[in-house]
């Protein structure tokens, strides 16, 4: 009889950072590099929700007992992000883009909008909450003609940028707090790892609309919500790779197998539910050849090891690639008490661990043919605390898959972080009020919702824009920008080429071209639209007025009245020829391209180079027909 495959319930959520100011400051979204302005150092504690109730999240990482160090940047971190002053109100053009993107999933939008705190006490947030707003529910997204239900659509703070573990302290940058983070949420109605991966590619184009969606690494996360039938629901944190969201699905149904095997096996063999009952065995190892447990010794630490009765075979069974069920056990020391792994019976002898000693430890743990051990190095007062962790955890593989939260691995796997949050973790804040929405500013909005790809493309093919730079334009940011500076009269191609090749080219260079207004853009490619302004004249007019601060327009006349005449062009253009009248008698009109460049550095970027080119061609088949 063949065994019917487990049935899978996933759900995805989108998490994408809006290219806009910070969420509740006025601070810019910039994420910074080198040595900071400023650092402090928290402990943060986990506080009681409305109903006198902890969520199991925040005291689990209490009791990890860290501190956490800030570091913080003048130009983009203030007092807000410090918790030292309360926030301002949300920043208006992420909250339009968190309307739109409501809208375009048809979603339904409350006339009130309420900013809650959600507990978070790992110190990715200063205050020990994220301040959170549902913006929306319900609609749906359409992947290959199936419609997915959206469940909410949520708009929050991101967290602060961890930078590195030292012992008991975590390092965070402060750069990253605050940048608005949208949160697409879907109802668990994705029933393939394909599908997934289709749903997340949607929700991401979705997003990429809309012109507000910051690019790079880690500026769009997926997190997962997966379970299999008589497995359990585990929300699986910080997808970053978006074509490997398929690899991660499929993983995890492997794993939670695997662990539903494990229970079967277990119960089979009828074994009782283990208890934690630590054996020190330091003296064992006075003379071992195991580096890890030697090296632990001379820090001053213990080697503890304790019986898993019935557990032979079970700790070396495969989960995932490369994962055994030691490592999830692993995996709860590392997070809960900071105890970097443990060596078990099943993967005995290894990592110099002798066979001697093996069978040593059994014995002096009592072991039969039919239990397993497991050893652990770590410092006295950690030992009961571990060790019950691990009976727990064991104990719990008689039953199945736990419910947790569990972070994404970059190889497709996943490892255990904390258990599953709660409603307790959520409680309103107090520092800001309620947000209305009214009827005639969503209707303001339902005028200004981005195209869709298809749309852009018919235009811009109208525009007459090559199909490059159609596919390049159709999800920039510059789209939304581009479309309206066309209808005003920018110029289609000379602008779309400006903006995603020439402002991409002033960014190597050092330009910091985010620094420049909306408002002074447009100016500057509607002043090439009407011929006031030169083509090779625009990134210059740029340049001017990021370095001197003055009025757009007043460096657009000064360049104009800079820019070089038709018989001054001519004049340069025939020079040129003529120095290089052999080239050309050789390669005829493909000597075009070869001097374009010349041309142009002669002419040190005064003139369009459309005028340059038709000049050169012109001067160049002078000398062709006449010797022919």
């Amino acid at each position: 009889m063949r065994t019917q495959a487990p049935k899978l319930v996933c759900g995805l959520e989108v998490h994408q950072q809006l290219e806009t100011g910070k969420l509740f400051c006025r601070c810019p979204s910039l994420l910074k590099e080198g040595k900071a302005d400023y650092s402090f150092e928290r402990k943060l504690r986990p506080v009681a929700s409305e109903l006198g109730e902890f969520d199991a999240a925040a005291l689990e990482q209490f009791k990890r007992g860290y501190s956490y160090e800030y570091h913080a940047f003048n130009d983009c971190c203030c007092l807000v992000e410090c918790d030292e002053e309360p926030p301002q109100k949300a920043d208006s053009e992420a909250l339009k883009t968190a309307l739109k993107i409501s809208m375009l999933c048809k979603a339904v939008i409350p006339s009130e909008l309420f900013v809650m705190r959600k507990i978070v006490i790992d110190g990715s947030n200063t205050s020990g909450f994220q301040r959170t707003m549902l913006i929306s529910k319900g609609g749906f997204i359409e992947v290959n003609n199936k419609k997915i239900g959206i469940q909410t659509i949520v708009l929050e703070e991101d967290s602060a940028r961890p930078l590195e573990k030292k012992g008991s302290k975590i390092v965070y940058s402060l750069d990253r707090q605050g940048i608005p983070l949208i949160e697409i949420a879907t109802k668990p109605e994705i029933k393939t790892p394909q599908e997934a991966k289709e749903c997340a590619k949607k929700i991401g184009e979705l997003l990429r609309r809309t012109c507000k969606a910051k690019r790079g690494l880690g500026t769009i996360r997926q997190d997962l919500n997966i379970s299999i039938s008589n497995g359990a629901r585990i929300e699986l944190k910080g997808v970053q790779e978006l074509n490997m969201i398929d690899v991660f699905v499929e993983r995890e149904i492997q794993r939670q197998k695997a662990l539903l095997k494990i229970r079967n096996e277990l119960k089979k063999r009828k074994t009782p539910k283990p208890t934690a009952m630590p054996v020190e065995l330091t003296a064992e190892f006075k003379k071992t050849k195991c580096k890890i447990i030697e090296h632990g010794i001379k820090e001053g630490k213990k080697v503890y090891g304790m019986k898993l009765t019935g557990f032979s075979g079970i700790l070396g069974m495969t989960i995932q690639p490369g994962r055994r069920f030691g490592t999830e056990l692993a995996d709860y020391l590392k997070a809960r008490h900071n105890v970097p792994g443990l060596f078990h019976s099943d993967e005995l002898p290894a990592y110099g661990f002798s066979l001697e000693e093996k069978k040593r430890i059994a014995k002096k743990l009592k072991c039969s043919e039919k239990d397993a051990f497991v050893i652990i190095v770590c410092q006295a007062n950690k030992a009961e605390s571990a060790m019950k962790t691990i009976a727990e955890r064991s104990a719990f593989a008689l039953k199945g898959v736990p419910e947790e939260t569990r972070n994404a691995l970059e190889n497709g796997n996943s490892a255990y972080s904390r258990p599953l949050p709660g409603a307790a973790r959520m409680y309103p804040e107090t520092d800001l009020a309620s947000i209305k929405i009214s009827r005639q500013q969503l209707e303001d909005i339902g005028k200004e919702l981005p195209k869709s790809i298809e749309e852009r493309l018919k235009l811009y093919k109208k525009m007459g824009l090559s199909e490059k730079l159609a596919e390049e334009m159709k999800l920039s940011n510059w789209a939304c920008f581009f479309e309206r500076a066309v209808e005003k009269g920018a110029n289609a191609k000379t602008t779309a080429v400006f903006l995603l090749e020439k402002l991409k080219q002033l960014e190597r260079d050092g330009i910091q071209t985010k620094r420049i207004s909306m408002n002074a853009l447009l100016e500057i490619v509607l002043a090439n639209g009407r011929g006031e302004l030169e083509k090779g004249l625009m990134a210059e007019a740029l340049k001017k007025h990021l370095r001197t601060g003055k009025e757009i327009k007043e460096i657009i006349k000064g360049l104009s009245e800079k820019s070089i005449d038709f018989e001054e062009i001519e004049g340069k253009i025939k020079k040129i020829v003529k120095e290089n009248r052999e080239l050309v008698e050789k390669n005829g009109n493909r000597a075009i391209n070869m001097l374009m460049g010349d041309a142009m550095k002669e002419l040190q970027g005064k003139a369009d180079g459309r005028k340059v080119s038709e000049v050169l061609r012109r001067e160049i088949e002078k000398i062709t027909k006449s010797n022919r």
